[in-house]
């Protein structure tokens, strides 16, 4: 009797140390636990390593990976496959042509319990807002943008109109970027949107080379114009600074009349004929006060200085008619 009682103790101990051993949780790290009792929420979420919750299903765990990024695919550029419905990835401009659209949709989780309750109904509602947010980006522009240059601003513009939506429905998921990964017009108008995209291109290409021609040419005619204003301030620099230093050597001249009148008119004239002769190569060699011609030196005849006087210390030449090449 005492062994059978013993064996019970022992199975209800075992059964005991069994149901609590189940209460123990283990978070891989990179993830929380969000713990739920009877449906409501107990404390803020576990992190990683090992804890402890009700057993027997009182305590319910939900592990929510906080760090991975999740992606989601919106429409299909491709044909459409059976397992599809036909009109899957058709999408209408706003000039109302159709396009069939790809997007790569990135998110992660940002509120493991808003996740956790929200879980299914997250899974159902954001493929639809983020075809619902793909159709308002596309719909605002004509298809030429859309194929060509407004793809970064379309993607741009979905992720923000997703994270509002997102935001509003307590969804607890974080948008990180939406990228459109194919874009194209349907089978049937294949051909004709690619020559018109190829003569768009050719147009572009023209643009282009005028516009680097205009601007080689605007930059040749800016250097030209600086050389040109250049050569302009210099030759005026150096006019400016001739013209003060004759008025300064005029004005010193003037100075050297004030002192000495007849010394300074004497000294000019021998400069003046100085500088006449340094350009002939004639020369004459008259005796005292013969009056010379200089019209032998196609220049004007001054007005000679009075004769020079007795006491003069040039001596007549010995032969007063000849005449030295």
């Amino acid at each position: 009797m005492k062994r059978t009682r013993s064996v019970a103790v022992s199975a209800l101990l075992l059964v005991l140390v069994g149901i609590l051993g189940s209460g123990f949780v283990s978070v891989a790290p990179g993830e929380v636990a969000v713990v739920r009792r009877v449906g409501r929420v107990v404390g803020p979420p576990w992190g990683p390593g090992l804890h402890w919750r009700l057993p027997l299903g009182i305590d319910r765990v939900d592990r929510i990976a906080t760090d991975a990024v999740r992606r989601l695919t919106i429409g299909q550029a491709a044909p459409a496959s059976a397992d599809r419905e036909p009109s899957a990835g058709e999408f209408l401009t706003g000039d109302l042509n159709l396009l069939r659209v790809e997007a790569t949709l990135q998110y992660r989780v940002s509120d493991p319990v808003a996740v956790a309750i929200q879980g299914e109904r997250a899974d159902e509602l954001l493929p639809r807002a983020a075809e619902a947010a793909l159709s308002r980006a596309l719909g605002r522009r004509g298809v030429d943008a859309a194929l060509r240059s407004d793809r970064l601003q379309i993607a741009q513009e979905t992720r923000e109109d997703l994270q509002a939506v997102v935001e509003t429905q307590g969804l607890g998921l974080r948008i990180l970027g939406v990228s459109l990964t194919d874009a194209r017009p349907p089978s049937e108008v294949a051909a004709d949107f690619a020559d018109a995209q190829a003569a768009e291109s050719r147009r572009d290409d023209r643009i282009q080379v005028a516009r680097a021609h205009e601007a080689v040419q605007r930059a040749t005619a800016r250097a030209r114009g600086e050389a040109i204003r250049e050569s302009a301030r210099s030759e005026a620099s150096r006019t400016l600074l001739a013209a003060r230093a004759e008025a300064d050597r005029f004005l010193a001249l003037l100075v050297e009349v004030q002192k000495a009148p007849d010394l300074t008119r004497r000294r000019i004239y021998i400069e003046s004929v100085q500088a006449m002769l340094a350009g002939v190569h004639r020369k004459l060699i008259l005796p005292p006060g013969q009056v010379p011609d200089l019209t032998v030196l196609g220049r004007f005849t001054p007005a000679l200085p009075s004769p020079p006087t007795a006491d003069s210390r040039v001596a007549p030449p010995r032969n007063p008619a000849r005449r030295q090449e």
